[in-house]
């Protein structure tokens, strides 16, 4: 092919020369536009790196507060299960407080020894032992007075003593 019918027009040598131009423009401008995308993508880049970095060790810091977490639920169930054992054994204990709080209601309700021996399965010595305590409590047998001057104690302590 022959292209010297172009070099002897100017004017066609003066447009291709300025569409070789724009085109060289056109693409040292998008290689500039894809230069700057490239730089802003890597410091995207760099950005969430640092912001994965930073969310791992947060994520670390959360998983040891949950272990130490879960270490202390296990500690409070631990200490659960032994009050609630706790409480059981009270709860068994206190079946005698059950009997004795039984047993003086009846007495309050006029039960004599043999019912309290017999329903409360209360010892001879213990049955009457609530009785009495029962009726000094009602007012029907008197309590002895209690001495307050210790002279006076020495004094019946020593005539006890002598007789």
């Amino acid at each position: 092919m022959d292209f010297a019918w172009i070099v002897n027009d100017p004017v066609l040598a003066g447009s291709l020369a300025a569409v070789v131009v724009l085109v060289l423009f056109v693409f040292m401008r998008m290689k500039r536009s894809q230069a700057r995308a490239f730089e802003h993508a890597r410091q995207q880049n760099r950005k969430l790196d640092k912001e994965l970095q930073k969310a791992n060790k947060q994520l670390l810091e959360v998983r040891s507060v949950v272990v130490g977490l879960g270490q202390r639920v296990s500690e409070q169930q631990d200490i659960i299960q032994h009050l609630n054992e706790r409480i059981t054994e009270l709860e068994q204990e206190d079946s005698d407080g059950r009997l004795y709080s039984r047993a003086s209601k009846m007495v309050q309700l006029g039960a004599d020894i043999n019912e309290l021996i017999e329903e409360c399965e209360l010892p001879k010595a213990e049955a009457e032992l609530m009785m009495s305590l029962q009726k000094k409590i009602a007012g029907k047998e008197k309590v002895p007075p209690m001495e307050s001057n210790p002279e006076r104690q020495r004094a019946l302590a020593r005539q006890r003593r002598a007789r």
